[in-house]
């Protein structure tokens, strides 16, 4: 019993000397700054925003991206007074950046967005409030922050316009609706069926604070957590993971393959949504009404209570749906987005194809009903891409980032010089 006893104390006290040992050897030898990562915190008005520490260094790095010092990213250009013209840009990853990491943020969206504005204008300072996963209720909250921040910040232009770039989030928020309509758990009031920051987010955090009313099991969790975040060694194996295995922005082995070679694409929106979601025509008109009505509710909040001196501009964004060709039919299934429906069990059976035809259902009536608000102007952009433009199924390629934002400050510019003016 003794030597069990004497076995079991050499394990607690020299196992853990010896991890603090490699931990500390590894500051000297692993030279990579692991707190560089591209993170997303908790973030209470909006449910979660990316994870800043030490990214006001390094412009070179190609795994994340920039932010100034209020959590925003970064882009070309810092006002240093009140006296330029501001325009705020919304959005979700897309109008973000994502994927266009590296070179002081100079290839994202927002940054090629400003650049190709203050060519023309330097009056003009852009700040980039858009970011991964928003929806335009999250775009309403992030845009009420900046109304309040901004009278303190002698680098946070007033607003002169503001501009939404999306409309791929709240259709991935339809889809999720689509995919998950049958199971009463999503229908909690607390939820709001996803409407405005999804279930998950809410499960997280109500999991970790129940630390503090003495769940241990959350407790414990945090506390591995902690640890995690800090430590040089997991990093390293958690980033040669990384590298040998998940070579993309989803791990498409996680997806179901279907091999049934008797189903094929069809053009028939009512036969998609029936074999698909297994629900009828009529559902499906019931949750695509409702959520577009969730999404105008944002968009006049949004354009509502802005200063009608301040222009609230809509754009559209092409989508790799919407740049097939009407004669790509295929039979190529959709993978790797389980992450934007809501993490479903099985992989959703349709055709590439066909989710362009449900997008362009849900986008003509989104638009429609758009163009009903006078406080808004529209930019319809959804046909203005190529689907060689995107390396998945909304993220911009940098050729294709540039050919957008161009197009985009030549509008914001006539807007802006009172050319281009909003007729319901």
């Amino acid at each position: 019993m003794s030597k069990k006893i004497k076995i079991l104390s050499y394990i607690l006290i020299f196992f853990p000397l010896l991890i603090f040992t490699i931990e500390l050897s590894s500051r000297f030898f692993i030279k990579e700054n692991y707190l560089n990562r591209r993170q997303t915190k908790y973030d209470p008005i909006t449910g979660w925003r990316k994870e800043c520490k030490n990214n006001y260094s390094n412009d070179q790095n190609k795994e994340f991206l920039i932010c100034n010092r209020h959590g925003l990213i970064k882009t070309p250009y810092q006002s240093k007074g009140k006296s330029k013209f501001g325009i705020l840009l919304l959005g979700n990853s897309v109008a973000m950046g994502e994927g266009l990491y590296g070179y002081g943020n100079d290839k994202t969206f927002a940054s090629q967005l400003e650049l190709n504005l203050r060519n023309q204008d330097s009056s003009i300072d852009l700040v980039n409030g858009a970011y991964s996963g928003f929806n335009t209720w999250q775009e309403y909250s992030e845009m009420i922050r900046y109304l309040n921040s901004e009278p303190f910040f002698d680098d946070l232009p007033a607003l002169n316009m503001v501009v939404s770039f999306g409309g791929i989030q709240d259709f991935w928020r339809f889809v999720r609706m689509l995919n998950t309509t049958k199971n009463a758990e999503k229908l909690e009031y607390s939820f709001a069926n996803n409407m405005m920051i999804e279930k998950t987010t809410i499960d997280y955090i109500n999991f970790l604070s129940s630390s503090t009313s003495g769940n241990i099991k959350s407790g414990f969790s945090s506390f591995i957590n902690s640890i995690k975040a800090k430590s040089r060694i997991i990093n390293l194996f958690d980033n040669l993971y990384k590298k040998k295995f998940r070579n993309t922005i989803y791990n498409k082995k996680n997806e179901l393959v279907i091999n049934e070679d008797n189903i094929s694409a069809t053009t028939n929106l009512k036969y998609i949504v029936e074999r698909s979601f297994g629900i009828n025509y009529k559902k499906y008109k019931v949750i695509r009404d409702y959520s577009i009505k969730s999404t105008i509710r944002n968009l006049k909040a949004s354009s509502n209570v802005l200063n009608p001196k301040i222009n609230y501009v809509y754009v559209y964004a092409p989508t790799y749906f919407s740049s097939l060709s009407e004669n790509s039919f295929n039979n190529k299934y959709i993978v790797g987005i389980k992450h934007l429906i809501g993490f479903p069990k099985f992989s959703l059976k349709i055709f590439e194809s066909e989710m362009r035809i449900i997008e362009r259902d849900y986008r003509n009536e989104l638009i429609r009903e758009i163009k009903k608000i006078p406080t808004i102007i529209l930019l319809d952009y959804s046909e203005e891409g190529k689907s060689h433009w995107f390396f998945d199924y909304s993220h911009f390629t940098e050729f294709a980032a540039n050919k957008i934002s161009l197009k985009l400050s030549n509008q914001i510019l006539e807007i802006k010089n009172k050319k281009l003016i909003h007729k319901p």
